[in-house]
């Protein structure tokens, strides 16, 4: 069972979340989802989190004093804490806290084999969190396999045994359609043109989340989905 990581570069949040980056719609508002979910975490005691298909853990500035264990198949990888196929991770039931994953789970060939992983470690009353692509080209090659509508993920979940599960859009349409555009701009004389685009489309996407809440309307054309759950 292969389960190659998609976080295994070194990360550098500064230069990800620049308007001069082309990347910026799918890197600022993933590094945002993650570093607000961390932040909202209660430091009334030291939580245990464990970080499946960890990579350099990147993250890891986000979690105060909370307990991060990281999690990676990749025993050259000198970051994680326990390398292990995250099908199959040796540590007992009922451990963790919070359990997270962040752009692995199309990257493994049986996706509810990890997501039945994390119900098994968590504690009752544990938290998962991660996040999933709906949209994004092929990456990691060979070791793409899949990518996640909100109902192909909830029933994963609902399979596992999770409650009181949330899903919600990280980023959308806007952020899809701006990319390219950045992407295609993103050479020799027309570079000037990205920071533009990229603020131009992140306004868009802003005020498209803030319309789709107020009306209650779940987006249909998504990037990245972070979702929620209780074991």
């Amino acid at each position: 069972m292969n389960t190659r990581n998609s976080n295994a570069r070194n990360r550098n949040f500064e230069k990800e979340q620049s308007f001069r980056n082309p990347l910026f719609l799918q890197l600022n508002f993933a590094i945002e989802a993650v570093k607000s979910y961390f932040e909202s975490l209660s430091n009334e005691k030291k939580l245990e989190i464990y970080d499946f298909g960890c990579g350099q853990k990147p993250y890891e500035i986000f979690v105060n004093n909370h307990k991060y264990i990281g999690i990676d198949i990749n025993e050259n990888n000198d970051k994680a804490d326990i390398y292990a196929d995250i099908t199959c991770v040796p540590i007992e039931d009922n451990v963790a806290d919070i359990v997270t994953s962040f752009y692995v789970l199309e990257h493994v060939e049986n996706p509810q084999k990890v997501i039945d992983e994390k119900y098994r470690v968590l504690k009752n009353g544990g938290e998962l969190f991660m996040l999933v692509p709906l949209y994004w080209e092929e990456h990691e090659q060979p070791y793409d396999f899949f990518r996640f509508t909100r109902f192909g993920i909830e029933k994963m979940m609902q399979n596992a045994g999770f409650e009181n599960i949330e899903i919600s859009e990280v980023n959308s349409n806007p952020s899809i359609l701006g990319m390219h555009l950045a992407r295609f701009f993103d050479r020799r004389f027309f570079r000037i043109l990205v920071p533009i685009i990229n603020y131009l489309f992140y306004k868009m996407e802003i005020r498209v989340q803030r319309k789709a809440r107020e009306n209650n309307r779940k987006l249909s054309n998504v990037m990245t989905f972070a979702v929620k759950g209780i074991k």
